[in-house]
């Protein structure tokens, strides 16, 4: 049974500045890929290269910049005919650069097309090629793109979160009746908005996880690795036509902190994060125990709510993170006396008001204590540790201000 597939362009409107730094991107589009699914077949794919000689990965290549960098896309079609664009979602650039053909304009075979925009804020965002874009992307045509802070450092944004890894797990399926040449190959209307084009029904048979699905993820060697007391950050990002149920285990402690490329006004503290078709998601996580276990990726019908598949992450967490103190610059963290035999207090400066809470752990990451601490004053300010460390050894104490790790010492209880 054959549906019509109305493809409906979209329009977006923002203005467009330009920076000091200058970041350029290369892609060759292309339609003559190849990509072997876990099951050992081979189907057909569009997508994106970075030279002749290089297969279109699916998904393409992860670009990267920094906030306030000026970007340059050089984009080549070597695509036998058909013409394409890239689309730059999430990003609020303007019409011209933003690769809606009706709007602004498509490139045709062997012709280059050049796209121009100031990196906004930093965060997860996706391309895509938007000429037929429900086959084009079902194809292949989409990639990450990933925008640092402006010092490209290991933080959320400009004065967010610091962690230690980040991973990104971009979500995805294939349905092998869309990538015949029947589909694949389909006429190219230049001159209307709205391609009307015979598809298959969309019925996926292969769930994907940055391409790669089941055992393919095994080989690969996909897996969350942390230890206790780290600071992660997990970029979430679905291109498909399915939701995406991402379940975390409760000791990773994950939280959500961002949404579609900004900041959220206030964190979610959760282990399971819905994934729609265009979000994107950056969740922090800080594991308290050493532990292994997986992240859960159920792939769910929203015509029925089905799920219709379940892909795994690896999780391990071993070994502790680094025990060198660490100190923010204004905050004076002290803990006296170190060592301790009855009670010892931990001493901190706040510049303003903030929220402040501290958590001790035991060298086999088990939590001691996990306190907010109560009438905080503007400069010094002290808690009591004593009773609630009952055995001798070796703790570490971590002080949280506004929810971001700002200092960490050793304490001994003698």
């Amino acid at each position: 049974m054959k549906y019509t597939a109305y493809l409906i362009l979209a329009l977006l409107i923002s203005g467009n500045a330009f920076g000091q730094q200058s970041t350029d991107w290369f892609l060759i589009s292309r339609n003559t890929g190849k990509k072997v699914l876990s099951n050992g077949d081979s189907i057909r794919v569009f997508g994106f290269a970075q030279s002749l000689g290089e297969q279109p990965g699916v998904p393409g290549p992860t670009l990267f910049a920094n906030e306030g960098d000026s970007v340059h896309i050089d984009v080549w079609n070597v695509s036998q005919g058909a013409p394409h664009s890239i689309h730059l979602h999430g990003l609020d650039v303007n019409q011209e650069n933003d690769g809606v053909p009706h709007l602004s304009w498509s490139i045709g075979h062997m012709e280059h097309g050049y796209y121009h925009f100031k990196a906004p804020h930093a965060g997860t965002y996706l391309y895509h090629c938007h000429v037929a874009s429900t086959i084009h992307v079902q194809a292949g045509m989409y990639g990450l793109i990933i925008i640092k802070p402006p010092d490209g450092s290991k933080t959320t944004w400009d004065g967010g979160y610091q962690y230690v890894n980040e991973q990104s797990y971009f979500l995805s399926e294939i349905d092998t009746n869309w990538h015949t040449d029947s589909v694949l190959d389909h006429d190219h209307d230049t001159t209307n908005t709205i391609h009307s084009v015979e598809v298959p029904k969309f019925e996926p048979q292969f769930f994907l996880i940055n391409g790669l699905s089941d055992q393919q993820l095994v080989d690969a060697g996909e897996s969350f690795n942390s230890a206790v007391g780290q600071v992660d950050y997990t970029r979430l990002a679905n291109i498909g036509y399915r939701g995406v149920r991402v379940t975390f285990p409760p000791d990773l402690h994950a939280r959500i902190i961002s949404s579609d490329g900004r900041p959220l006004p206030a964190e979610e503290i959760t282990d399971t994060v819905y994934v729609y078709p265009g979000e994107r998601f950056g969740v922090l996580t800080d594991p308290s125990v050493e532990f292994t276990g997986q992240i859960s990726f159920d792939y769910i019908d929203l015509n029925t709510m089905n799920v219709d598949q379940t892909q795994v992450i690896p999780v391990n967490v071993s070994g502790f993170a680094d025990l060198d103190e660490m100190i923010s610059d204004d905050l004076a963290f002290s803990i006296v006396p170190n060592p301790f035999d009855q009670t010892s207090t931990v001493q901190f400066h706040l510049s303003e008001s903030k929220k402040v809470r501290i958590r001790i752990l035991d060298l086999m990451g088990n939590e001691i204590t996990n306190v907010q601490v109560q009438n905080l004053n503007i400069g010094k300010n002290s808690f009591e540790i004593g009773d609630e460390l009952k055995a001798s050894g070796l703790y570490l104490v971590q002080i949280f201000i506004d929810e971001k790790l700002s200092g960490l010492k050793k304490l001994i209880k003698l």
